[in-house]
């Protein structure tokens, strides 16, 4: 007789107790005992990956707010300078600046007051290094950029709410010679 039976079907014999930090156990056949490890997670494994992959790094929204405001301002700009550290997502070649729009979460907006900024509940061994090294990869590729010449204006996801106050924002970093 095999793990799953004579005719290879799971049978659950009954609810098994979670807690906190344990594993779940149900009987497959009398006498087999199968351990399933109990998830914090709200999805599956490949429900996960799926909503995963479809996180961009490019033309995200508010980087399309800010490209948008700007070009509408009169500025013209190139796209992630590839040749420039970190990729920036506007690149103003003949001023030799650059601008990165920044989601709160995913390089760590370090404004307390940020809600966009929080860590998951789960897999918090994951997720701190991870989201850690983003952040120091992008103060890293900052100083490159300044050590190379180039100023760099960060613009944060929760920061483009005001329009008003963004444009003066960039106008006043672009005009400041």
């Amino acid at each position: 007789m095999g793990k799953h039976g004579d005719n290879g079907k799971i049978s659950a014999l009954g609810p098994a107790r979670v807690e906190e930090g344990t594993v779940a156990g149900y009987l497959v056949d009398p006498g087999f005992l199968v351990e399933i490890p109990a998830r914090t997670d709200t999805l599956t494994p490949a429900a996960r990956s799926e909503r995963m992959s479809r996180i961009r790094n490019k033309d995200t929204r508010p980087e399309m707010k800010v490209r948008h405001l700007v070009h509408g301002m009169g500025y013209r700009y190139r796209l992630h300078g590839a040749d420039l550290p970190g990729k920036p997502d506007l690149v103003f070649s003949k001023r030799r600046k650059v601008i990165f729009v920044h989601g709160c979460f995913w390089h760590r907006h370090p404004d307390v007051g940020c809600k966009l900024a929080r860590l998951p509940k789960s897999r918090l061994d994951f997720w701190r290094p991870k989201l850690e090294n983003n952040r120091a990869r992008d103060l890293e590729n900052q100083k490159k950029l300044a050590m190379d010449g180039w100023r760099v204006l960060v613009l944060w996801e929760c920061e483009l709410r005001d329009a008003h106050s963004l444009r003066q924002r960039i106008r006043s970093f672009l005009e400041d010679e």
